[in-house]
């Protein structure tokens, strides 16, 4: 099965690029979108994924604006995920946002008033996409933070292609030396993320 791998940075403008991008050369069976996301539930432990079933779109104020269902094909792939004990999978509802949600009380809030489990950046963008085009689309998602865990506000950081700017975050932590701890323990919490959803992706294309 012939495979097509893109990087999309950080944001819905930036992954709806690179996504338009690839479409104008070739036409997927599927589009399996996989990254990190924020943990809206208490249940949810860092390296833990979430394969959404519903996908909302929430505006600046945090509020809902778009709900976009996504296809029967994402039953398959969690039995599929499920049978690896190893992995903890779960599936639920996940939310798009504009911007990094970093406090623990503000991840807390979007978890209950959305009834979701986690957050990220951008698949409200690709799902809509998908949709318009009449592609299957899944989303998985592994959790790089959790609900309690609040994170440095990194949105200042990240450049217009969707990168974090290496100038900007080195900047930061010269400048504010506290907090260098916690960017060691995201770094280490998303080589764990990055873990699981390598084994995740390793077990999927092998089933196909």
């Amino acid at each position: 099965v012939p495979i097509v791998l893109v990087r999309t940075g950080m944001g819905k403008e930036c992954a709806l690029d690179s996504l338009k991008k690839v479409l104008s050369t070739t036409y997927p069976s599927l589009v399996l979108s996989i990254g990190y996301a924020g943990g809206l539930d208490l249940k949810l432990k860092v390296g833990d994924l979430v394969i959404a079933d519903k996908i909302v779109e929430i505006d600046q104020a945090n509020s809902f604006a778009k709900s976009f269902p996504v296809n029967s094909q994402q039953e398959d792939l969690f039995k599929i995920l499920t049978s690896q004990k190893k992995l903890m999978i779960y599936q639920g509802t996940l939310l798009t946002a504009n911007q990094v949600i970093s406090g623990s009380s503000a991840k807390q809030e979007l978890g209950s008033s959305h009834k979701a489990l986690a957050v990220d950046m951008e698949t409200s963008s690709l799902i809509a996409h998908c949709i318009e085009k009449k592609i299957p689309f899944i989303s998985v998602r592994a959790i790089s933070d959790t609900m309690e865990q609040s994170l440095i506000n990194t949105n200042s950081f990240v450049d217009s292609e969707g990168k974090i700017s290496k100038v900007k975050a080195g900047w930061y932590a010269a400048t504010h030396p506290n907090v260098i701890k916690n960017l060691i323990s995201l770094r280490s919490q998303s080589q764990k993320a990055t873990a699981n959803l390598t084994e995740s992706l390793g077990v999927f294309l092998r089933a196909l």
